[in-house]
């Protein structure tokens, strides 16, 4: 009772366009995860510095994450059609 049953294969141009989709949206998850992270690490070094009264953390957040920040969301905007 040896029951074999055949699956038909999936053609090889259906998998690779599975494969660049699934990458398209890895791409942008991972571009919006990092815009994300640099602007809540901008926000929250402007705040401690609210709080010590001190510029030296919001010097550095504007003159180094805010243009990483402003790259990676033009990036994601690019790539996403109509955005």
């Amino acid at each position: 009772m040896d029951a074999q049953v055949d699956r038909k294969a999936r053609p090889p141009w259906l998998k690779w366009i599975l494969r660049i989709v699934l990458s398209y949206i890895a791409l942008l998850a991972i571009i919006l995860s990092i815009t994300i992270i640099v602007i809540l690490v901008t926000f929250g070094f402007i705040v401690i510095d609210a709080f010590t009264h001190s510029t030296s953390l919001e010097e550095f957040s504007t003159k180094y994450l805010v243009p990483v920040s402003e790259f990676m969301w033009r990036a994601f905007t690019w790539l996403i059609p109509g955005l």
